[in-house]
């Protein structure tokens, strides 16, 4: 916030409206494509949070595409705060019972899948898109899945059957 009765030199104003949702494509974080370039693109697992991410934000942007809706039936989400504090935040704010209620599994604050070492890793040829910060090769363990990045609003959307709970 800016210091009351603070002066500017000029003001820009920008119409995000026209931009579209990028995810990171395998094997590269670097690797942005806009997400209508991947049409019907088969999506096995959503990871949204681990030890570097898994912030209240996302929980937040994850339960409001998820509230009153379902995962679809082949898709698996895990979700995992960063911390235990926010994992009591988000509990505390009912966002964790709203993300559990669409069918998502809630794990303990930790890293996780995202190095190939808890519940979550791939099989050769299944499909994820997570929220982690890299998807190199083998990064879930097997080095034949496909890791696609993104933000928690994609990630969420892409779990979804929207159909109604």
């Amino acid at each position: 916030m800016p210091d009351p009765g603070a002066i500017y030199r000029s003001s820009v104003t920008l119409d995000l409206s026209a931009l579209q949702p990028v995810v990171a494509c395998p094997p590269s974080p670097g690797a942005g494509v806009a997400l209508d370039a991947l049409p019907g693109q088969r999506v096995d697992q959503v990871y949204v949070g681990n030890c570097a991410n898994g912030m209240m934000t996302d929980f937040r942007q994850v339960a409001d595409m998820l509230r009153g809706r379902a995962i679809a039936p082949k898709v698996g989400m895990i979700v995992v705060p960063a911390t235990q504090r926010i994992r009591r935040e988000a509990l505390a704010e009912g966002l964790l019972e709203i993300i559990a209620s669409a069918g998502a599994a809630i794990s303990t604050p930790t890293c996780g899948a995202c190095f190939g070492g808890h519940r979550g890793i791939l099989a050769a040829g299944e499909t994820e898109i997570a929220t982690t910060n890299r998807n190199f090769r083998g990064r879930l363990g097997d080095p034949e899945p496909q890791l696609f990045l993104a933000n928690a609003w994609v990630a969420a959307a892409a779990a979804g059957k929207w159909a109604r709970t």
